[in-house]
């Protein structure tokens, strides 16, 4: 069964989040480590405070 209406309903695409978590062991395994003062920030915000 179909969608009365596909045209009107615009579906968002989902955006992928990692988990913070898993990038810190991914850093280890490089043999980095994030500094005590970015522990608590999201990886959009270490992104953005990092670009070039």
């Amino acid at each position: 069964m179909t969608k009365p209406y596909p045209h009107s309903v615009k579906e968002k695409p989902v955006k992928f989040i990692p988990n913070p978590q898993n990038y810190e062991t991914s850093l280890q395994y490089e043999g980095m480590r994030l500094k005590q003062e970015n522990k608590g920030k999201t990886i959009e915000q270490l992104r953005r405070q990092y670009a070039r």
